[in-house]
């Protein structure tokens, strides 16, 4: 009997697959691969592609980032803090939120090394006052 497969966030169910062969996932521990039949589980999920195998070798693969991975009686079951079809997502769009990111990192990292100039140049001035 095939999997059945289902994806949802706190926001939306992302994804139901129905007749998948094979399910594989990066758990916190590692990655996993579900067949039908598989033995009942529940494993906390990391950062990683969620990807379904259907017959034929079509494959779907979902971004997704924490939440648990539930298997039972051919039923896959992903609650996840974070899911995307990547086929949901202009690239565009998707390029200019990465750059902008990293932008909003690297002022950051100067922020964090100003602070930390500001509090010694505090301390110092404190300290010479005594």
């Amino acid at each position: 009997m095939p999997l059945t497969v289902q994806v949802v966030t706190p926001e939306r169910e992302v994804e139901v697959s129905e007749g998948a062969e094979l399910v594989i996932a990066r758990g916190t521990e590692g990655e996993v691969g579900i067949m039908p039949g598989h033995a009942p589980l529940l494993i906390s999920l990391g950062m990683g592609p969620l990807a379904i195998v259907h017959a034929g070798g079509r494959r779907e693969v979902l971004a997704i980032d924490g939440g648990f991975l539930q298997v039972s009686r051919d039923q896959v079951i992903v609650l996840a803090e974070y899911a995307v079809n990547p086929a949901e997502v202009d690239a565009s769009d998707h390029s200019a939120r990465i750059d902008d990111l990293k932008r909003r990192i690297a002022a950051e990292a100067e922020a964090e090394d100003l602070k930390r100039q500001l509090a010694r140049a505090e301390l110092v001035h404190d300290l010479a006052r005594v």
